[in-house]
């Protein structure tokens, strides 16, 4: 009789376990899905690029002081983990899995611009790659399959944060809108890309004889120049402390970075 109840009891389980949606978190089973999970969106991404780590890549743009540095770094991280710990993802924080880099130079990065920051940011993720990753080999061994937009680079080599003095006063305030820059790596002007094809398809010569004509490009609609920058697009976003780690994960959808876009001065705020 027992033996006839412990099997029932098993078969029950088994049934309740097939009929459960598939996309419960186990993370987060009664609250929230996997899909909105960002802990669970991490994990998924650290298997399909066949990475063993993630995190920030920060840069030092101030150096005013280093007390407030050190304020602005602790709160910082402590968002991430007060976030983590919403998401039940605190094992994606130990040591080994979650990297929290911080590029500090006051003769190279003091007061630089975002474009300053996102050139050596490219500079340093040419070399950091497999130095943090393993080599080619040991990074395809360990990926799994990739959905349609993981062709791209992982997010801790596509985005990173940049902390200048305005940045860093509104973080150690205690107003509660703190924010910071996030950087898009592969970011290029329009302006730019528009000169390289026109170069491509008509040469130097043909560039310099057009000059001067109307296209009907040049009747864009230009924006208060940021960093010299007229272009609706600027290639970062001020985001606030609370939803940075939501907003950075969620970039992993190229197409994402366009509908949570604002310009600045204006904030990410949800």
């Amino acid at each position: 009789m027992r033996q006839l109840e412990a099997l029932l009891s098993r078969l029950a389980r088994d049934r309740a376990a097939l009929q459960r949606p598939v996309d419960i978190s186990p993370r987060t089973p009664n609250t929230i899905s996997t899909k909105f999970n960002a802990a669970d969106k991490i994990e998924r991404q650290l298997r399909v690029d066949g990475h063993r780590n993630w995190g920030f890549v920060v840069y030092r743009c101030t150096y005013t002081s280093d007390s407030a540095w050190e304020l602005c770094v602790q709160r910082i991280n402590a968002s991430i983990r007060k976030t983590m710990s919403f998401y039940n993802g605190h094992d994606l924080l130990e040591e080994g899995c979650f990297k929290f880099t911080v590029i500090a130079d006051a003769s190279m990065l003091d007061r630089v611009t975002t474009q300053a920051v996102r050139r050596h940011f490219t500079e340093w993720c040419a070399r950091m790659v497999h130095e943090e990753q393993g080599s080619r080999e040991e990074i395809e061994s360990r990926r799994q399959e990739a959905s349609p937009w993981d062709w791209r680079l992982p997010l801790r080599y596509r985005f990173c944060i940049q902390v200048d003095e305005a940045s860093l006063q509104s973080v150690i305030s205690e107003d509660g809108e703190g924010w910071v820059k996030v950087i898009k790596g592969d970011w290029e002007s329009t302006e730019a890309t528009r000169q390289q094809q026109q170069q491509h398809e008509t040469g130097p010569e043909m560039m310099a004889e057009d000059e001067g004509e109307f296209t009907e490009d040049e009747d864009d609609e230009e924006y208060p120049a940021v960093e010299e920058c007229t272009e609706e697009d600027v290639g970062w976003v001020k985001v606030q402390l609370n939803v940075m780690l939501g907003f950075y994960v969620n970039q992993r959808d190229p197409n994402l970075w366009h509908i949570t876009y604002r310009r600045p001065p204006d904030v990410v705020r949800e």
